[in-house]
């Protein structure tokens, strides 16, 4: 016979494990093609911050350089004190304090302001410098500031319920400002990397299959159909210390490649997206060279160019790890996987020739990963991140030029050494 507390105890693990098992089903629901997204705040969709919000408050939370190597760069504090809570406001406001960013969005908020993230209509964004005293996050743009800090250049008064925000799109090789003199003056970043404390990424998984969403995909559609050309390139900055300009010069020794922009022949403005689109959609294969070698960048040339126009990218640029873990699986080609240009070029020479083995670069259309990060583009990642914080959880970068540019200036590659010179790109010049 088993004793009364046994039982008691048998009981509680039934409902703890019954428990455990509905949050974690919860928390698995597919949203799109199957595919689970998650976030690490667990907001709900409808933006209100998760029960557990308000009892993590209290807790004690520390920058942890064993699951963070670059901790050791910010620091990581609590508010509370002795258990004391902090109202939780379910709607939030967001100023643009650098001017660039007034100029870009008074396209999209002529009342200088507006909802920037319509599935989330709690959070409101605005430009209007008026509105600083109750924001509850304050963004600068990394280009707009100052190049070493000045306290006449940022708000007047720092309200401690704010969250200071420094915002960056390119890699560190093309940082200009001093970071060192910005050290405890940001809370957060918004950057293309994902250990950020709000994803700026150029594009994501999670993006590209909610397009897909809804779309009637055969899985057996040939992409090289409409297809008359083989490669494309549009690029323009030339700078012959590049990476990608000294793989590109032997690359187009053994295959031909169009190329466009300032680097080659310009057959499009700056401006015109659609006539971009019109063009690389003749071709079979993108380059998707970045400009810089660095960790986790992946930019538009991927996102926007390559796979939003069903053109398999031929990239050069992050480390393959990197592609393999933030893009579909097997939708680009990488550079590194060949031992020279020339062996890359009989590759894609192979592929023209072969259409079973170039739509393998489009099988993840229909095949998507089990679990994808949860990234709704910018402004939603910023709203759910302001919605599901805890209020009085608070952070500062203490070395940002080390977080962002590496203990040792590691997260890039240094570009080639020697003379700095413009390149340009004449194909015909080109024997194949």
């Amino acid at each position: 016979m088993i004793p009364r507390r046994h039982k008691y105890n048998i009981y509680a693990i039934s409902v703890c494990t019954a428990v455990f098992l509905w949050f974690y089903m919860t928390w698995q629901r597919d949203d799109i093609y199957g595919v689970n997204l998650y976030d690490s705040t667990q907001t709900p969709a409808s933006g209100v911050p998760s029960r557990d919000i308000m009892s993590r408050c209290v807790a004690n939370i520390a920058a942890d350089p064993s699951v963070d190597s670059k901790a050791k760069f910010y620091s990581v504090w609590n508010d509370s004190v002795n258990g004391e809570q902090f109202n939780v406001d379910l709607t939030k406001t967001v100023v643009f304090w650098t001017k660039m960013w007034k100029k870009h969005l008074n396209v999209y908020m002529p009342g200088k302001e507006g909802k920037l993230c319509p599935t989330l209509p709690q959070c409101t964004f605005t430009t209007n410098a008026e509105n600083i005293r109750t924001a509850d996050a304050v963004i600068f743009e990394n280009s707009q500031l100052p190049l070493t800090y000045q306290m006449s250049e940022m708000p007047q008064t720092r309200f401690q319920h704010q969250y200071w925000i420094w915002l960056i799109s390119e890699c560190p090789n093309y940082l200009k400002i001093n970071l060192n003199s910005y050290s405890a003056v940001f809370n957060w970043t918004i950057t293309y990397r994902p250990d950020s404390d709000v994803s700026g990424a150029w594009g994501s998984q999670h993006l590209v299959y909610k397009r897909l969403k809804g779309a009637d995909l055969d899985p057996n559609t040939d992409y090289s159909l409409g297809k008359t050309k083989l490669a494309v390139w549009f690029i323009s900055k030339c700078s012959s210390r590049a990476h990608r300009i000294l793989y590109a010069q032997e690359l187009l020794k053994h295959i031909h490649v169009d190329i466009f922009g300032k680097c080659g022949r310009i057959v499009c403005d700056k401006q015109d997206f659609q006539c971009t689109v019109r063009h690389i959609r003749q071709y079979k294969f993108y380059l998707a060279f970045e400009n810089m070698k660095c960790k986790q960048y992946i930019t538009e040339k991927f996102w926007r160019h390559a796979l939003g126009n069903n053109v398999v990218p031929v990239v050069l640029g992050a480390p393959k790890k990197d592609y393999e873990y933030l893009t579909p699986p097997n939708s680009f080609i990488h550079v590194d996987d060949f031992e020279s240009p020339k062996s890359l070029a009989n590759y894609l020479k192979l592929l023209d020739t072969d259409t079973e083995m170039y739509n393998q670069y489009f099988k993840w259309k229909t095949n998507p990963p089990k679990t994808i990060p949860l990234d709704d583009g910018v402004w939603c990642n910023l709203c759910r991140k302001l919605l599901g914080i805890c209020p009085n959880t608070r952070k500062m970068y203490t070395n940002l030029d080390k977080w962002y540019r590496g203990e040792n200036n590691d997260e890039c590659e240094p570009v080639k050494n020697g003379t700095y010179q413009e390149v340009h790109f004449d194909t015909d010049d080109y024997d194949h």
